[in-house]
């Protein structure tokens, strides 16, 4: 027979143990998504100012990439060769971003973001600049 009061006084532990050793909670859910699509809104806005310099020096631009194969993900290429993939885990909280390049597509850089201690345009601005140096700070 299950115990149902000793369960509860041992979750009530675990969650004020919890407490005490996270600094701020994930965010999780719709929440979330709403910030993920935010941030997809300002990373347009950061490769409108990005190509405007790179344009004025003939260099590459970057794009969003958006073929079917990356529905609900968001993609940015920087010439023919960089490619950054960012995707939400709404299990974690977080924004996880990989950079990958020549050769045979190998992974540069990956940095994950946790939504609760970054700003939709904090992540924007270091998704293009990442891509553009190929690394993240």
């Amino acid at each position: 027979m299950v115990n149902y009061q000793e369960l509860a006084e041992r979750l009530s532990v675990q969650q004020a143990h919890d407490r005490q050793t996270q600094k701020k909670p994930a965010l999780r859910g719709s929440h979330a998504t709403r910030i993920y699509e935010r941030v997809k809104a300002v990373v347009d806005h950061e490769i409108e100012k990005a190509n405007v310099e790179l344009k004025m020096r003939k260099l590459a631009s970057v794009e969003r990439v958006r073929a079917p194969s990356y529905f609900g993900r968001l993609c940015l290429s920087f010439g023919s060769d960089v490619l950054c993939a960012v995707d939400l885990d709404e299990v974690q909280g977080e924004i996880v971003a990989v950079i990958s390049g020549p050769p045979n597509a190998q992974e540069l850089a990956r940095k994950a973001f946790m939504l609760s201690e970054y700003q939709p345009e904090q992540i924007a601005e270091e998704l293009v600049s990442g891509l553009l140096v190929g690394e993240f700070s």
